[in-house]
């Protein structure tokens, strides 16, 4: 696959909208062009962005009282005058929720309630088995930094090899000890299907605190659009 043909595949991908062939095609070609996987992280962190920027946000006390007593001062009666008035009184009504809706989404009034009440949500993605175990350091240093975080690593490509039964550390040390560890700590890890299929390898051998996506990059995906995730690359 060239570069021109996955720019006309990136957003059906992103969106986890290929099928397995064609999403196996591209994930094969971002293993060995940086400039295209560059390209698709960008757009998962602009999306990322514009889902925080356009979250609902509930109408300020202030204005809902407003509202309610527009429609307690309509008259009650069900006449054609009280159904005339309430026609007059849904334009001023109509703007007034406009004008509160517009002063809620600035962005400094903006708050997103995922970084609030749930915590700060992060989805790590991991594509590389060279530097797993600083990696799994930074990752522990970011939750003693934030208690809070919630955090899923989602692993394709080589990046899905410590999570498999048995491996080890370049220095012999298993990796089973650390993944039980962050998990204790509320990390997921969820490893790619696509790759486990193009590897020939059986599910079976994934540790059993990780779970199968069936697409990594489609997961990532997904956990921002939908559940507004921030993209980090280990």
């Amino acid at each position: 696959m060239k570069c021109a043909e996955l720019n006309r595949l990136l957003s059906p991908y992103i969106d986890g909208e290929l099928d397995l062939q064609s999403a196996l095609a591209v994930e094969a070609h971002l293993q060995e062009c940086p400039r295209c996987s560059a390209a698709i992280a960008g757009v998962q962190t602009l999306r990322t962005a514009i889902f925080r920027a356009c979250e609902p946000a509930k109408a300020p006390l202030r204005l809902r009282e407003a509202v309610q007593a527009q429609f307690a001062a309509a008259p009650q009666q069900a006449t054609s005058r009280s159904l005339g008035v309430c026609l007059a009184a849904t334009p001023g009504i109509a703007a007034l929720l406009i004008v509160g809706w517009l002063a809620l989404a600035q962005p400094w009034n903006a708050q997103s309630s995922v970084g609030t009440a749930q915590g700060t949500r992060i989805v790590y993605h991991l594509a590389g088995g060279n530097h797993v175990k600083a990696n799994l350091r930074t990752l522990k240093n970011h939750l003693d930094a934030e208690p809070n975080l919630q955090v899923v690593v989602v692993a394709h490509s080589d990046g899905i090899n410590f999570l498999l039964q048995g491996a080890q550390d370049t220095e012999g040390q298993p990796y089973i000890g650390a993944l039980r560890e962050l998990r204790a700590r509320g990390v997921e890890f969820r490893v790619c299907t696509n790759t486990l299929t193009r590897q020939q390898i059986d599910t079976r051998a994934v540790v059993p605190e990780a779970v199968l996506v069936p697409s990594g990059i489609a997961e990532i995906s997904r956990l921002q659009k939908k559940e507004g995730y921030t993209y980090l690359r280990l």
